[in-house]
């Protein structure tokens, strides 16, 4: 599993608890709909500040958004 599934599997399950769609996690943190569907999906990089932004909308810290990635990247070194 890449970094990338870690991170959205993170996200998804932060936006399930707040029952948030994507559009309105998206304007939460000033993207676009397609934005933050690409983010979302690994087709683009997120920012430290989308993130944090994320962490901050969801209520949530931002360690439970990038739980587990440090195992990922150590597993693929």
């Amino acid at each position: 599993m890449s970094y990338q599934a870690v991170l959205r599997g993170n996200i998804k399950a932060a936006m399930a608890r707040r029952d948030w769609l994507g559009q309105r996690t998206a304007e939460a943190i000033g993207l676009t709909p397609a934005l933050f569907s690409s983010r979302l999906h690994g087709r683009t990089e997120w920012r430290l500040s989308e993130l944090v932004n994320l962490a901050l909308a969801l209520e949530v810290p931002f360690g439970r958004l990038v739980d587990g990635i440090d195992a990922e990247l150590g597993a693929s070194a």
